[in-house]
């Protein structure tokens, strides 16, 4: 499954400056930041290269699913 996550501040995918701020505040790796990823109950993390990750604000963002198994696209 491939999904993007919209600011829903701006409509926009999230930017680089939201991402650093993300890690900052979880306390991450800022230069070696791996992914977001969602977990089984539709949590929002970032996760850096190093094992650690932080949860996002999850009225901030909106998660976006390209693609599902089947083929056809989804919107969350």
């Amino acid at each position: 499954m491939t999904f993007i996550v919209i600011d829903k501040e701006t409509g926009r995918e999230v930017s680089d400056r939201v991402i650093r701020k993300i890690a900052k505040n979880g306390g991450l790796m800022e230069c070696d930041i791996d992914q977001f990823a969602v977990t089984e109950d539709g949590s929002l993390i970032l996760l850096d290269d190093c094992g650690n990750c932080t949860y996002c604000v999850q009225d901030a963002f909106e998660i976006r699913i390209e693609e599902v198994q089947d083929g056809s696209t989804e919107k969350r």
